[in-house]
């Protein structure tokens, strides 16, 4: 009887460490997910400004001029855009280019994303059978 007894403690071990792995792997999840997110509103942006220029129209934002504070800002031309290449460059395209190049991060995102929910499921699944392994165990006449 208390070998059964240390194996569930040793399985519920287990099963609490694959619920901190997923918790952890859920939360990187989200972070990712907010940054497809954050490149599917920033194509927007590029577009509703590239068309507004193109209409010879100037289109109002505000500009973070630092320290969380803003300016009212008019856009006249919006053909270049600077875009963040990671690790701390960033480059000077044409508002194409630079959707091109947001399309591309948010594709890799998105794998990202898929390969982490297939961790996520190999967890669920291993929580699953440690969970019927201890209902298997706490059965009277199981050992």
């Amino acid at each position: 009887m208390a070998e059964v007894s240390e194996d569930i403690r040793n399985l519920a071990a287990r099963h609490q460490e694959f619920q901190r792995q997923a918790e952890a792997l859920r939360q990187e999840m989200n972070m990712v997910q907010a940054s497809i997110s954050s490149c599917d509103q920033t194509i927007i942006t590029i577009n509703e400004l590239k068309t507004a220029s193109a209409e010879g129209k100037t289109a109002e934002t505000m500009v973070a001029v630092g320290f969380g504070s803003f300016v009212h800002a008019e856009i006249k031309n919006a053909d270049k855009v600077i875009v963040d290449l990671g690790a701390g460059f960033s480059a000077e395209k044409t508002a194409h280019e630079a959707i091109e190049t947001l399309n591309r991060r948010k594709e890799q995102l998105t794998k990202i994303l898929e390969q982490m929910n297939a961790s996520l499921t190999k967890y669920i699944q291993g929580m699953q059978a440690l969970e019927a392994e201890a209902t298997k165990l706490q059965q009277p006449g199981q050992a």
